[in-house]
């Protein structure tokens, strides 16, 4: 019954929280995106002039939910959201293995924190899970994955694409001094960082894509990266000539790769850096005899193609204030024109 719910509010990481997060995450099934560490780093270099709202849900005085949000400010507007915006592409409460959360739940949340504070739109994207919402979720976005026990769906991608990758890696190794780096050295870590800021900034201006890089907070989130756990993040680089033409960092949790941030050296495209980079690391990641190579959010067609699993993602929104209602009403329809010219593309 929800009379016999708790609800605890945070607004600080402090040594508390974090002996409830971690403890809390043994015990549930998460993304990187929602352990301790990955949002102490997000908090530590991101987390300018938002308010924190952490919850922690008890029932029974039993704690099965941990749910990271925050306000910000939009023009005039306060919006709750999740935590972790520009780099979080999984949003999920962190909930105790064999609990779960329903509509209830959340209104009983949103309940006391619209007591506690004032917020004129509730707007949490990226969802996983989408039980806990009412009808004022809709289906947003896509994410990949490669499910490496779906063994007869691997050996097909694998199969499809390795003479290709062969190809192109060959044609490498015969023009130029050729190296790959799937565990490189620090230095080598740090080359890989100013690498992916620099060829990332390029991209996303060729392309004319909000570049988030151009934002200090973020650019410096990227390269502090180096100090984040070792045993949670993956760095690796393609060289020729010494000189990185491709390279990637990602997560790893729980024998899951998380493939996040790729780049490549637009003047050489021709031999497909990148692809060649992505395919070791999906074997490489398959001889650690790792679950999952998830390619994570974004519609790409090379995701497409490397993948044997296609994960739906939600969003949830909901007014509080007439100001929220206009916000929602704007959302809802740039939602229903980009539906309507992906109908009409297709």
């Amino acid at each position: 019954m929800i009379d016999e719910n708790k609800l605890i509010i945070k607004n600080n990481f402090d040594k508390e929280l974090a002996k409830e997060w971690k403890e809390l995450e043994k015990d549930s099934n998460i993304s990187i995106f929602q352990s301790y560490d990955w949002n102490m780093h997000w908090q530590e270099n991101c987390n300018h002039n938002f308010e924190n709202i952490i919850l922690l849900y008890y029932k029974k005085n039993k704690l099965i939910s941990i749910l990271p949000l925050i306000i910000y400010k939009k023009y005039f507007l306060k919006i709750l959201s999740w935590s972790g915006f520009p780099f979080s592409d999984y949003n999920q409460p962190l909930i105790r293995n064999n609990y779960s959360l329903d509509p209830l739940d959340l209104k009983f949340l949103i309940s006391i924190l619209s007591k506690k504070f004032r917020f004129d739109v509730i707007h949490l994207v990226n969802n996983i899970n989408n039980k806990i919402f009412d009808l004022n979720s809709y289906k947003s976005n896509k994410a990949y994955k490669l499910i490496y026990k779906n063994q007869k769906s691997y050996e097909l991608m694998i199969n499809k694409f390795k003479k290709k990758i062969n190809y192109e890696e060959n044609r490498l190794k015969k023009k130029f001094n050729y190296n790959i780096y799937l565990n490189p050295s620090t230095n080598k870590k740090l080359e890989i960082l100013n690498f992916f800021v620099e060829k990332k900034m390029e991209q996303l201006d060729r392309t004319n894509a909000w570049n988030y890089l151009k934002i200090k907070i973020f650019k410096d989130y990227i390269f502090k990266l180096e100090k984040f756990d070792q045993s949670k993040i993956s760095f690796s680089c393609i060289e020729v000539n010494g000189k990185i033409i491709s390279s990637h960092i990602g997560y790893i949790l729980n024998k899951n790769f998380y493939y996040i941030f790729p780049a490549y050296d637009y003047l050489y495209k021709k031999f497909s850096p990148g692809n060649i980079l992505l395919f070791k690391l999906i074997e490489f990641y398959k001889s650690k005899n790792f679950e999952d190579f998830d390619l994570t959010i974004g519609d790409e067609n090379y995701k497409k193609s490397f993948t044997n699993y296609k994960i739906d993602l939600y969003d949830y929104i909901n007014c509080r204030t007439l100001l929220g209602l206009c916000y929602m009403l704007s959302v809802k329809l740039k939602v229903m024109l980009k539906k309507l010219i992906i109908q009409k593309n297709n």
